[in-house]
């Protein structure tokens, strides 16, 4: 979620990362040209995302379309300055800074309302990075857009484009997770790619080097689900564990040391986990229990343990001490969690009844909880009630309900809490035109 000078800072987004996939089956039945010719007809069998089909003759020559049905579940994501909305006809809007073009509606301006990414139809899943944007087709297939000075597009360039193109020799993929500069894929088969940015080893294929295309993670299956950091990234197994690899200087692997790795490893002591989002430098992980567990970073309580945070420093002040955990924490005074979202450096959960509640950093109103204190205990967010998701980027957070209506807050200088306006809010507002 940051450029090429940037990708050591912690800061993110990550994203993220919780779609849901629908299976769906594309048949196309042809019917040949009559003996002679004479411009002929094609039968084309259309497959729409609600499992519906229509049958058409046409004249010309075979194609297979895929035809919105109405049916997929909307979900909201966010990138470091960005939001986009996977929404029920299989499009994607998104809204937000636009720099690298990851609006992805063909141009490199910022837009404060909701804008239709071009080219693109049958989409699954979406997922934002720091400033790109990722999303899979019903057929199982990737496209991309927005900054690429990593290879994040992974279609072997370096170019940013503002318009989806597709990651070189990738095909059925079931999951997406977006980091910071880096993207991976979770195949069919339970196996995972990733492409982009490795300094820490965040592709997980045992070097260090950069992949502009996607490369297989090393010794790594049995994969159920993604999460991406800022640079490090983590999977869930079938085995309701969990595996991690990438950067680890804040404890961010969860493996009891603070060394990176390059090669994917288990997170130690964590067990019954059924989601997992990770943010700049801290992962959570949602457990059968409904209490979530996080460890990594916690200067600012993104880890959501309870720790006591020293108070803001003036400047000339030496830094703060080191708050970090390398060990799974649980996420005190919350229970009930039916899904987690995260930013940056904040983290939040809906509960019971659609209430959202956050922890971590808050300066910019990332807790929407009507202060700007950081906070390591999660704290009510307010007028938020029946939502289903919650997503947050570098410093503002939204939340959607099922209907598909999203609220967010925070900042909101690029347009990114897409209520038309480009004033930040403490408490949310109600994203227009979606």
């Amino acid at each position: 979620m940051h450029d090429t000078g940037d990708r050591r800072r912690r800061t993110f987004l990550r994203l993220a990362l919780t779609a849901g996939a629908l299976a769906v089956v594309l048949v196309a039945a042809c019917t040949p040209p009559p003996s002679g010719g004479g411009g002929g007809t094609t039968t084309t069998t259309t497959t729409t995302l609600g499992g519906g089909s229509t049958t058409t003759t046409v004249p010309g020559a075979t194609t297979t379309t895929l035809v919105p049905g109405g049916s997929t579940p909307p979900t909201v994501v966010a990138g470091r300055l960005h939001t986009c909305s996977l929404r029920f006809d299989g499009t994607v809007r998104c809204w937000g800074n636009n720099t690298y073009g990851q609006l992805g509606n063909g141009t490199n301006t910022s837009s404060s309302i909701p804008v239709k990414v071009l080219g693109l139809d049958g989409v699954t899943a979406v997922v934002a990075g720091g400033f790109h944007t990722c999303a899979r087709r019903v057929n199982g297939e990737v496209r991309c857009w927005g900054n690429n000075a990593d290879g994040q597009l992974g279609d072997g360039g370096s170019t940013a484009s503002n318009l989806p193109v597709s990651p070189f020799n990738l095909a059925d993929i079931t999951a997406l997770a977006a980091g910071g500069s880096h993207t991976c894929a979770l195949r069919s088969v339970g196996t995972v790619a990733c492409w982009g940015d490795n300094f820490s080893g965040q592709l997980g294929t045992g070097s260090n080097s950069p992949g502009p295309t996607p490369r297989s993670v090393a010794n790594l299956n049995g994969v159920t689900a993604l999460a991406a950091g800022d640079a490090h990234t983590c999977a869930l197994r079938t085995t309701a564990a969990v595996s991690c690899w990438g950067d680890n200087i804040n404890g961010q692997l969860g493996n009891g040391t603070f060394l990176s790795s390059n090669v994917a490893g288990p997170v130690t002591g964590l067990s019954a986990v059924t989601s997992l989002v990770a943010g700049a430098g801290f992962t959570c992980a949602n457990r059968s229990t409904g209490v979530p567990a996080c460890w990594g970073e916690n200067l600012y309580g993104q880890v959501g343990n309870g720790v006591v945070l020293p108070p803001p420093p003036n400047p000339g002040d030496p830094p703060p001490p080191a708050l970090i955990e390398n060990l799974p924490q649980d996420v005190v005074g919350i229970s009930g969690v039916t899904a987690i979202g995260r930013g940056s450096d904040h983290a939040c959960a809906v509960t019971g009844g659609g209430f959202v509640s956050c922890w971590g950093r808050n300066d910019t109103n990332q807790l929407a909880d009507g202060t700007t204190t950081a906070n390591s205990t999660p704290q009510p967010a307010t007028g938020l009630i029946g939502m289903n998701q919650v997503a947050g980027g570098d410093n503002h957070g939204c939340a959607m309900k099922s209907n598909g209506t999203a609220m967010c807050w925070g900042d909101n200088t690029y347009g990114q809490l897409g209520n038309n306006t480009t004033n930040a809010s403490a408490v949310p507002v109600s994203v227009v035109a979606l």
